[in-house]
Order: structure tokens, then C-alpha cells, then sequence
């Protein structure tokens, strides 16, 4: 029999937690973005989010998913107890995210370096920059994440959401009433990142040791870097490229504007990018809870219930797409006008053709997740890599055409194409039943004691 009632109890009480938590820290993104606008004018808080994006761009593109691998390998572990089991796993996702730390050092320098050249930026910005790129290993809470939403326990996310805003928020305060500079604001971001950081690890710690028992030991971690399930670093491999190119064009595309149009446009691209996504916010939280749901249904074989939850959520969310387009229309630019006390001619129709994007976007929030457990991460990679590859000069021809005008009609073709491809692969998927590869865990318990001698793969 399909649980698909209590899979949807559980889905709506997960994202009331988060969007609580989003929420607050939209409020808080409302004053902290006024008051480091008013503190540095519109055109030194181009910079900052300028410095930003290079920052959060390494991040990115370095992401091994690893919360992805550990609830799509840890669930039956963690289900049945098997802490030797999932201590490895654990291990494993940790080492990814070490990894990808070492990367995004690596990718934050080079980048700031070509960038700042690019943009002809001065010694002392460039060196705020760099400053910044250091601190791009710790915008990513990968493993730490995974556990959290593994445990079930998504209540403690919008705390660190909220604290990390608050201290945003007061410190962005506090420049603007000293009069203080770039640098300073700089610094809040970083300290900001490192905060939110910290909060996630010592959550995932505390939660591992008080609901389940374990502890995590620094041999589980630096040692068996060969160990592995099979299919864990194929599958690691896709879900981390489809999600990077994904998360990254958005931040590409900012330092494309700006390197065409100088800091302050990018400054009202951001923002108004900024503005779309903060409306469609409480949506988009059904994305990190729907995933583990999914899950659970494929291992109890229930694709049926999976494909019946999937579908309605899709259809909920076709319906809010629309009230959320009448909100843009109405409220765009005036939202615009309050968060920067700064009125631009065109502000409403920006966040119009950005919002556009953003729903288009949010409509494939389950269609991911969906394809994703019924075994088509290999299309998705394949999808995201050519749609992501014309993206970027259809960006760059139409805003050296027509401005920030040009640069929200190539957003809104590439969240188009997206849409549309990843539905109708949907729907094939949900006409034919689907096949899934052997579970992790049983696959582990053939193996017995030789696992850490499993070979990497190619």
C-alpha cells in the first residue's frame, strides 16, 4: 500500500520549517541590502556583490554533491542502524567535500586574478577579493546538510538561516551608522559565511551522536580513500555537474553584466534576479525535502506513490506560478524602490521577465528530483551541460545588444529550454515503469568485510 499521504504530511511540515527560516531571512535581506547600499552607493555595492559572485562562483563550481550521494546511499543504512556502514558513507562524503574545498581556493584565485583584470579594478579591491576567495570553501555545507535532512531533522536549518541573516543584518547596520567602507562590508560577508558554516557542522555532529549514536573519528575520514559502494562516484559525478552548471550560471551571468555594463547594472540585475527568487522562495523549499522522500519511496519500491506525489506537487505549483506573476506585475518595482531607496526607470519589467525565469525554474523543482531516482541522472547532466554552454553567449550577445533588457530575455530562454526538456522526459519517464539498480546497502552486505577494497572507479 502507497504511504503517499503520510510522504505528503511530511513534505508540507519540512517546508513550513524552511520557509520559516526563508522568511526571516528575506526580512533580513530587505534591510541589509538598504542599508549596505545607502552605506557604499549603488555603485561600491556593485563591488561587493561583484566580490561576492567570484566567491560563491568557486564554491560552485568545486561542489562535489555530496548531501545528494549520502540520503541516496545512507538511507537503508541509517534506516536499519548500520553505523559501520554509514560511518564509511559519512567518510566518504566528507573526503568529497575536503576535496572540493582544496578546488575552490584554487578557482577563487585564478578567477579573481582574470577578473580583476577584466574589469580593471583597483589594487585594493582586488585584494578584497582575494581576501574573499579564501573563504569559498566554507560556502558550502554539503555533508553536514545531508545529515540534517537524512536525520530528518530540518527544523535546525532556518536557525542557522536566521541567525546568519541577523548577523548580516547588524553588521551592515553598524557600517552604515560608523560611516565605515567596502572593506569592512567585505568582511561581514565573510564572517557571515564562516557563521552559517560552523552552525551546520556542529548541528550535524550533535545530531549523529544524540539520535543515532555515532561518532565520526578523523580515521573514518582520512583514511579508506579508495573505499566505495559501486555506482557511488558515477553517481556523485552527474548529480555534482547537472547541479554545479546549474547553480553557477546565475553567478556567471552577474559578472557577464558587469563586465559589460559596469558594477551598478549589475548591481540592479542582481537584485532584481534577487527580487524574482525571494518571491518564489517558499516554493522552491519543496526541492531539499521532496529528494529524501523519493527516496524512501524507491527503496520500498513504491513507484507508483512516487510518481502520484510528484505530479500533484507539480500541478500545486502550476497554480502558484500564476498568483506569483500577478504579484511581480503589481509590486515589482516598488519592492525594488524600498529594498535600495533608489527609483530606475524599468525596474518592474525586469523583475517581470526575471520572475518568468524563476518560475520556469521552480516548475522543475520535482521533475529533478523524479528523473533523478528513477535513473535519468545521466540525461540530466547531458541537459543542463548543452543548455548551460548556449546560455552564456545568447547572455552575452543580447546584453551587448540591449542592456539588462537583453540580459532577462537570455535568462528566461535558458529556464525555458530547461523547463521544457526536463517535462517531457518526465512524462516519458512516468509512461514506462522504471528500472533501479541494486540498493546501496544490499549491495554492501554482499560484499561483507573486503569493501574497503572495492576499486575506484574510472
Amino acid at each position: 500500500m502507497s504511504k503517499h499521504p503520510s510522504a505528503a504530511r511530511r513534505i508540507v511540515h519540512n517546508v513550513s520549517f524552511l520557509t520559516l527560516g526563508r522568511i526571516a531571512t528575506a526580512l533580513c535581506s530587505f534591510a541589509y541590502i538598504a542599508f549596505a547600499v545607502r552605506a557604499l552607493g549603488l555603485g561600491q555595492f556593485g563591488l561587493l556583490i561583484l566580490i561576492h559572485s567570484l566567491g560563491i562562483m568557486a564554491s560552485t563550481f568545486s561542489r562535489m554533491q555530496s548531501w545528494q550521494t549520502l540520503i541516496r546511499f545512507g538511507n537503508e543504512p541509517y534506516a536499519r542502524r548500520d553505523l559501520d556502514l554509514l560511518r564509511q558513507i559519512l567518510g566518504f562524503c566528507i573526503r568529497l567535500d575536503l576535496l572540493s574545498a582544496v578546488v575552490a581556493v584554487s578557482i577563487g584565485v585564478i578567477s579573481v586574478t582574470l577578473y580583476s583584470h577584466i574589469a580593471h579594478w583597483t589594487p585594493w579591491v582586488t585584494s578584497l577579493a582575494y581576501g574573499y576567495a579564501l573563504i569559498s570553501p566554507f560556502m558550502y555545507t554539503g555533508w553536514s546538510n545531508g545529515v540534517l535532512r537524512l536525520t530528518d531533522r530540518f527544523h535546525l536549518v532556518p536557525i542557522s538561516d536566521t541567525v546568519t541573516a541577523v548577523f548580516r543584518t547588524v553588521g551592515t547596520a553598524l557600517g552604515l551608522v560608523l560611516h565605515l567602507h567596502l572593506g569592512f562590508f567585505v568582511l561581514i560577508w565573510a564572517g557571515a559565511v564562516l557563521l552559517d558554516y560552523g552552525l551546520f557542522l556542529f548541528f550535524a555532529l550533535t545530531t549523529l551522536r544524540q539520535k543515532i549514536g555515532l561518532r565520526l573519528r578523523w580515521r573514518d575520514v582520512l583514511t579508506q580513500w579508495r573505499w566505495q559502494v559501486p555506482g557511488m562516484w558515477a553517481f556523485t559525478r552527474s548529480t555534482s555537474i547537472n547541479q554545479t552548471l546549474g547553480a553557477v550560471s546565475g553567478h556567471i551571468s552577474t559578472l557577464v553584466v558587469g563586465s559589460l555594463l559596469g558594477s551598478a547594472e549589475a548591481a540592479v540585475f542582481r537584485i532584481c534576479r534577487q527580487i524574482a527568487d525571494g518571491i518564489v522562495t517558499p516554493a522552491q523549499m519543496l526541492s531539499p525535502v521532496l529528494y529524501p522522500e523519493l527516496v524512501k519511496m524507491r527503496d520500498r519500491q513504491d513507484w507508483r506513490g512516487l510518481k502520484r506525489l510528484t505530479w500533484k506537487i507539480f500541478a500545486m505549483l502550476c497554480g502558484v506560478s500564476v498568483a506569483l506573476l500577478l504579484v511581480s506585475a503589481f509590486f515589482g518595482g516598488r519592492i525594488f524602490a524600498l529594498m535600495l531607496h533608489i527609483h530606475l526607470h524599468g525596474t518592474t519589467y525586469y523583475i517581470s521577465i526575471m520572475l518568468v525565469s524563476a518560475v520556469l525554474t521552480l516548475l522543475v523543482v520535482p521533475l529533478e528530483p523524479l528523473l533523478t531516482v528513477m535513473g535519468q541522472i545521466g540525461y540530466l547532466m547531458a541537459n543542463r551541460t548543452w543548455i548551460t554552454l548556449a546560455y552564456f553567449p545568447i547572455l552575452y550577445g543580447l546584453t551587448a545588444t540591449w542592456s539588462l533588457k537583453g540580459a532577462c530575455y537570455a535568462t528566461v530562454f535558458s529556464s525555458f529550454a530547461m523547463f521544457v526538456t526536463r517535462l517531457w522526459r518526465a512524462i516519458i519517464c512516468s509512461l514506462r515503469p522504471a528500472k533501479e539498480p541494486a540498493s546501496p546497502s544490499a549491495v554492501a552486505q554482499v560484499s561483507g568485510p573486503a569493501e574497503d577494497k572495492i576499486p575506484v572507479e574510472a
